[in-house]
């Protein structure tokens, strides 16, 4: 439909290289004027998905997300600055969008979308776009387009990767083609324990802005059936083909398998990065990645109240560095458990320190000797930077509850640098 009256004059203005452009013109603008998409997530890949969908002219969008600005998201959630700290992140969104395209329609939904919500929140959109932060919303959102018949674009990032792909029932494979089940708690790193770069997500997620136009207004070809993944430091551009598991049981309820995996968090957990040729070997890729954290933060201060590499406040059960060796020198500990794997252990760890990796933890394997002695000494578990001990702790905790049991906040990371 080539009829310019449905454009205000701002918005003719506004859209007149698409309008010239070839391919594309006056129809396909007027496909995104009237088309409503459902964005999850106002973060680091929703910054440049909702900027360019507002700015390409997509006539109404919902914003989900339930989250406030903190100034740990400004290195990477570009739609957001200092003055919009602790406001939420829809409202600080919003106002950039229709600082973009005033005549932009904006339904803003503070809350998280979940398994009670989720077919509400996507059932009048034209195409959905995950941009997430965590596998609980991921296979709720995927279970739900795939209820509702919905089209999904779904991307996700971590450290240095990231990968994006088109999903729809109906038409093609689905999320849980890619990843049939959701890893186990703790056994894929968030973004806060393992990093992003923060350019990241403006590659990653104007991708997915991308395929979410073509996808609305006809052009080119999606990616659906295909996995694009992305190595920022290698500046490479890799492509899976994937297809539906024929034996794959359709999708009846909502996120059934994901109710312990926790989410809806300040943008963390993980992000699954496909890093191989085929969908099972992108899944034990991201499962592989659990084993390391991220590289060292800049140089420790003395003492400190929080975990410079993930901004977490320190607990009532973590001690700093400086804590740790006052006790060491006073003879007051324990014991000193390193749950890092092996071949980390062998590149350097704090004297004394005795070795069980968090995976042994996990399947029962203690290692340590003296936690129900109530001797009142505290055994202190550490690894690289503090999350994957504080993993261990909680593990231990429950088998052992009157163990006295210490997180090394920062881990050997910061232990080393003082």
């Amino acid at each position: 439909m080539n009829d310019l009256s449905q454009f205000s004059r701002s918005q003719m203005e506004r859209f007149q290289r698409h309008f010239s452009l070839d391919g594309f013109g006056i129809e396909a603008q007027a496909k995104l004027l009237n088309s409503r998409v459902v964005v999850i997530g106002a973060g680091g890949l929703g910054a440049p998905i909702l900027t360019y969908l507002a700015a390409a002219g997509v006539g109404t969008i919902d914003v989900i997300d339930h989250d406030v600005v903190d100034r740990s998201n400004l290195h990477r959630q570009v739609i957001h600055s200092e003055a919009s700290i602790g406001e939420p992140k829809t409202a600080s969104a919003a106002a950039v969008m229709r600082g973009l395209h005033p005549e932009i329609v904006i339904n803003e939904h503070r809350e998280p979308i979940t398994a009670s919500n989720a077919l509400d929140l996507i059932a009048e959109a034209n195409i959905v776009v995950d941009g997430s932060d965590n596998f609980t919303t991921r296979y709720v959102v995927a279970d739900a387009c795939e209820i509702a018949d919905k089209p999904m674009v779904s991307g996700s990032i971590l450290r240095f990767a990231g990968q994006v792909s088109l999903f729809w029932a109906s038409q093609g494979p689905t999320y849980r083609d890619l990843y049939p089940e959701a890893p186990d708690a703790g056994e894929v790193p968030t973004c806060a324990q393992a990093g992003v770069l923060g350019v990241l997500p403006g590659v990653i997620g104007s991708i997915m802005a991308t395929e979410t136009i073509k996808f609305l207004t006809g052009i080119g070809e999606t990616l659906l059936g295909r996995v694009l993944i992305y190595d920022a430091l290698g500046a490479s551009f890799r492509e899976i083909s994937l297809r539906p598991d024929p034996d794959r049981v359709p999708v009846t309820s909502i996120g059934a398998d994901v109710a312990g995996l926790g989410g809806f968090t300040a943008d963390a957990p993980a992000a699954a990065v496909a890093s191989d040729v085929t969908p099972s070997a992108a899944a034990a890729a991201a499962t592989t990645a659990a084993a390391a954290d991220p590289e060292p933060a800049p140089a420790a201060v003395e003492d400190l109240d929080f975990n410079p590499f993930t901004g977490d406040p320190k607990l009532d059960d973590e001690v700093t560095p400086k804590e740790l060796r006052e006790l060491m020198d006073a003879g007051l500990i324990g014991g000193i458990v390193d749950v890092r794997e092996p071949w980390e252990h062998q590149m350097g760890t704090i004297e004394g320190a005795v070795n069980v990796p968090l995976g042994d933890l996990w399947r029962g394997d203690d290692g340590v000797s003296g936690l129900d002695d109530g001797a009142g000494k505290p055994v202190v578990l550490y690894c690289k930077i503090g999350v994957r001990s504080r993993q261990a702790l909680e593990v231990l905790r429950q088998r052992h509850p009157r163990a006295e049991l210490r997180n090394l906040i920062g881990g050997y990371e910061l232990y080393k640098q003082l």
